[in-house]
């Protein structure tokens, strides 16, 4: 009787509360022969809690599986039940994992492709396919035929008449596949996003905001190709460039170009991540909650603040990089800290009449700004050094007794990754100053700024607060601790 006595009272711990106006049923639980005749006639009449309503949203086949005394199912589970997993009309609640594996992929391929176009850029081959053909294009020239017919489209192209007149076929083959292998590529990522995307979001795979956002994804990926396509168009027209100069893309074009694959590629990269933290913070909700809870500090907000603000300083530094690329600013003044005789060049070369428009001169700073090679590198110096002294800011503030009592261990490991990095992207930069923009060093340097904008974001990742997961992860905290008050019930049951 004394072990009874104590089970009974142990359970009685997990047992959900009942409203007084049955009050007198709690009796009934010491008793097997009264449990099934009192629970039907009270406990299946009382108003539904609260509690075990949000859990049969978030759980609806605790119906099935939480029973009271006698095996009676709580029926009232199947009216107010809203799954996560979808129905053949909604979308789910948390999208699923392959989602967040495919975007990662297509992440990867657009960095790839980035990475390439600057190999294209680098060795002057964007211009040898004169046409936009997005269908037909796919097929490179078969016979000798069409080799001559895309030859001779490029010989009447600015830049064969001026710059390449020496080239022969062998030579122009070698760049046409360079160009035709880089818009190869951007068809493979178009149809690689957008076919699963529509498959994803017909089956269900997906939350209705992520369905929107990937429609969003989808329609960048092919306004990418238009610009891609503007862009070589500005090479091929001698109007659109100076006369006398070295024939080239606009780098107005060329850097909306980029801008517009960074914007992919954070995208991306963004929901990927996304994706598979609240994957990863559901799986054990209490310390997923408790991790969110951490991260609602306010002595947190200004490190999260600097980091979002650390993204856009990283993503301006390499728009600023593609306006060096577009007019080749890399190749005057190849020393640093020193631009000829001190840390900045003369300011009448820095703001040259020559670049104005207007006869008010009224547009003499922005264009000499964009438009002047000395100054663009300049700019682009400055904001090279603001980004690494930022960075190294943030190391510093994370370094303080405040920070590291509030910062995850997740966020520590964060911000020294940033830092090397960081280190990294700076010697690359400087080194392909100094050996005059080499190939492989300046294609390193393009790809050492997507690392670091990367980094970035995953560091943002770790410090974001998802709403949308917090409000998940109390309904499933909930719902386990529902199971738990079932499972007692049950216990008590057979006592």
């Amino acid at each position: 009787m004394a072990s009874l006595s104590t089970s009974v009272s142990i359970s009685r711990r997990f047992v959900p509360r009942i409203p007084k106006d049955s009050s007198s049923c709690r009796h009934c639980l010491l008793n097997r022969s009264l449990i099934s005749k009192c629970f039907r006639s009270h406990f299946t009449s009382l108003p539904l809690p609260a509690n075990i309503r949000r859990t049969a949203q978030v759980f609806p086949s605790l119906r099935n599986r939480i029973r009271g005394p006698s095996n009676l199912s709580i029926s009232f589970l199947s009216t107010t039940a809203r799954p996560l997993e979808p129905s053949k009309s909604r979308f789910p609640t948390l999208s699923d994992k392959v989602v967040a594996y495919w975007l990662l992929g297509s992440a990867a391929s657009v960095f790839g492709i980035v990475v390439f176009g600057g190999l294209t850029r680098l060795t002057e081959s964007g211009l040898s396919i004169t046409e936009w053909r997005p269908v037909t294009g796919s097929i490179p020239p078969l016979s000798i035929e069409d080799w001559e017919s895309e030859f001779a489209k490029y010989r009447s192209s600015p830049e064969f008449q001026l710059l390449n007149s020496h080239m022969n076929l062998s030579e122009f083959k070698s760049i046409y596949y360079m160009e035709w292998i880089h818009r190869l590529w951007g068809r493979f990522i178009g149809l690689s996003f957008v076919m699963p995307a529509i498959y994803f979001v017909a089956r269900k795979k997906v939350s209705k905001s992520m369905a929107w956002r990937l429609g969003g994804i989808a329609g960048l990926v092919g306004f990418q190709g238009f610009i891609g396509w503007w862009m070589v168009k500005s090479g091929l027209k001698d109007d659109l460039f100076a006369l006398g100069s070295h024939p080239r893309v606009s780098q107005y074009r060329l850097t909306a170009h980029l801008a517009a694959a960074f914007a992919c590629y954070v995208a991306m990269l963004w929901n990927g991540l996304t994706i598979l933290r609240s994957h990863r913070l559901l799986a054990d909700p209490e310390s997923g909650i408790n991790l969110l809870n951490s991260l609602k500090d306010p002595k947190l907000k200004l490190f999260r603040r600097s980091v979002a603000g650390l993204g856009l300083l990283v993503f301006a530094t390499a728009m600023s990089g593609a306006l060096v690329a577009g007019l080749d600013a890399g190749l005057i003044y190849n020393e640093f800290p020193y631009m000829g005789n001190g840390l900045t060049p003369p300011k009448s070369e820095l703001f040259d009449d020559h670049y104005s428009r207007l006869s008010d001169k009224s547009d003499l700073w922005w264009r000499n700004m964009l438009e002047n090679p000395p100054l663009v590198q300049l700019d682009h110096r400055i904001l090279a050094l603001t980004t690494f002294t930022s960075v190294m800011a943030l190391w510093a503030y994370s370094k303080g007794s405040t920070m590291r009592r509030y910062l995850p261990p997740a966020v520590k490991k964060g911000v020294h990754g940033l830092v090397a990095f960081t280190f990294m992207q700076v010697a690359l930069g400087i080194s392909t100053l100094l050996y005059l923009v080499p190939t492989h060093l300046a294609s390193a340097h393009q790809a050492g700024s997507l690392f670091l904008l990367s980094w970035v974001l995953v560091l943002g990742s770790r410090m974001w607060h998802p709403t949308r997961t917090a409000k998940l992860l109390q309904m499933t905290a909930k719902a386990k601790d529902q199971r738990i008050s079932a499972a007692a019930i049950n216990a008590a049951r057979k006592l």
